[in-house]
Parts: structure tokens; sequence; C-alpha cells
């Protein structure tokens, strides 16, 4: 637990007065102890909430989020071993109302799973029009793609996008999916119309196929949180409820209000519930 702030002259601060002095920057500085006891050996804290502060001053719209929100957002990152934004982008800190959401980004998922040491290799690519793509199922699923040699073929519209697992001792697998289930997908999302699914389009079609393959390869207890964090939006279930328990009790323990407002999440109207779990065969989803 982080130690009690105190004044000028020594005195401590009650914790209900400390959260509302520096807002989320000051609340974020004291948590960083809990932080530091929250990531992996490989992360360094300090980054971490470095990373965080310029996430605020960047989008000065989480400065308006609940402190429940941001922080276990920020400390669930911390404990997924994730980078937030930066060179990395293994997750966002999305604003949504006064919430804050933690979107985990394909390339988090893919360390995830790499970490896990459950897969040899996994991959995501888009195809374009003008690509050569196939794929088949059934009792020997197969999929061919060979990239256009266009020099302008990024600007060509995506087709498909689809994500490979190399699993230890079996068979691959894969996902492909057409670019009308990414959008089906993109609208379940509260954020559909803002944050990366406008800013990296791209990498949240990829993101949407990596995620489905997870529901068919090895998992482990990182990548099973990582997937039910991100999914809770989609579904109506307050992010903060899919959050370790470990993470509310540090909020608790600093004062900050981890009750949360269900109307915050209500998924979107008329969205049909994610698929997750879903008996199709992997290939198609």
């Amino acid at each position: 637990m982080s130690q009690p702030s105190t004044d000028r002259s020594g005195q401590i601060v009650p914790r209900n007065k400390a959260n509302g002095s520096g807002g989320l920057p000051d609340l974020l500085q004291r948590m960083a102890p809990e932080i530091a006891r929250a990531v992996p050996k490989h992360i360094n804290p300090d980054r971490m909430v470095r990373i965080a502060l310029t996430s605020l001053r960047m989008s000065p719209a989480l400065m308006k989020c609940t402190p429940a929100s941001f922080l276990g957002c920020v400390m669930s990152a911390a404990q997924l071993g994730l980078e937030i934004g930066g060179p990395f982008a293994h997750a966002y800190l999305i604003p949504y109302k006064t919430e804050c959401t933690l979107v985990v980004s394909y390339r988090g998922m893919i360390e995830l799973a790499r970490r896990s040491g459950l897969v040899s290799a996994i991959y995501a690519y888009d195809v374009r029009e003008g690509d050569r793509f196939s794929y088949t199922l059934g009792l020997n699923p197969n999929v061919e793609h060979v990239p256009s040699a266009d020099p302008n073929r990024e600007d060509k519209k995506i087709s498909h996008v689809y994500a490979v697992a190399k699993l230890k001792d079996a068979e691959p697998m894969f996902v492909v999916l057409t670019w009308a289930q990414v959008l089906k997908y993109r609208n379940r999302s509260r954020a559909k119309d803002s944050g990366p699914w406008v800013t990296d389009t791209t990498a949240m079609a990829l993101k949407t196929a990596v995620r489905r393959l997870f529901t068919w390869i090895p998992q482990s207890s990182e990548m099973a949180r990582a997937v039910e964090i991100d999914q809770a939006p989609e579904i109506g279930r307050p992010q903060l409820s899919a959050f370790d328990e470990s993470v509310t009790k540090a909020l608790a323990a600093e004062g900050v209000d981890t009750s949360v407002q269900d109307a915050e999440y209500d998924s979107q109207p008329g969205a049909d519930p994610p698929v997750e779990g879903s008996d199709r065969e992997p290939g198609v989803d």
C-alpha cells in the first residue's frame, strides 16, 4: 500500500481530500508503488507511470474520466505487462463519456500469446484488392496469400483479414474475416467512431481477427484476462468488474470510489452479443 500523503507541515492529509487536490496526475503518482508491485519483472514501472502521464497530457478528455476507470485501466495494463501507446502500442486508453476504457491492440494480443509459451508463432495480415488470396477448411485447412506487387497496394481496399497461430505439438490454426464481418464487430464497439477504430483502422481490424483466433487456441491466464477486459464494454458489462480483484482493492485502499454506473456501459442499441465461445469451425467467424 502506498504511503499516506502529507501537507507542508508534515500533517497527514485525509485520502479523500488528497484525491481531489491534484486530480488524476497526483493520484497516478501516489499509486506508483502499487503499479510497481503489479507489473511483471520485464516491465519498468516508472516507465508505465510516465506513459500514463503522457496519455493524460495528449488526451485532455481522459482528465474528465473517473479516477477508478482511469487508474484501473493503467493498473490492469501494468499487470498484463502491456505498454500503453508509445512505439509498442500494446494498448490504448480511450475515454467514453466519464469512463476510461482499456483497449488491447492486436500487438498486445500477439505479445501475450507469444509470452505464454503456448504458441510458437502468431501473426495477422490484411488482404488488399489485387492480392492473390484463398483458403480452405475441412479436413485439410489451409490459407494462401500472395500480396500484390503494386506500389500503391496500401491504398487499396481491404477485402479480408486473417490471423494464424502455430501451436506447439499441434497443427496451425487460423481465422479469416471478410471486411463486412470486421465492420459488424466494429459496430458493436462504443468507440466505433473515435479512437483507434478511426486512427488505426487496419490495426483494429487485425486485432479483431486475433481476438477471434484466441477462441480456438490454448490461453494463458493473461490472455483470458485481456479478452475479458477488452470485450466487457461490448456486452454491456462495466469494465471495472473485469479487472483483477487486486486492482479494485488497491484503488479502494487509496479512497478511490470503485462503484460503477451501469448506464455508462450500455451496449449499442440492437447490437448482437459477441460470439466468443461459438462452436463454429475455426477459419470462419
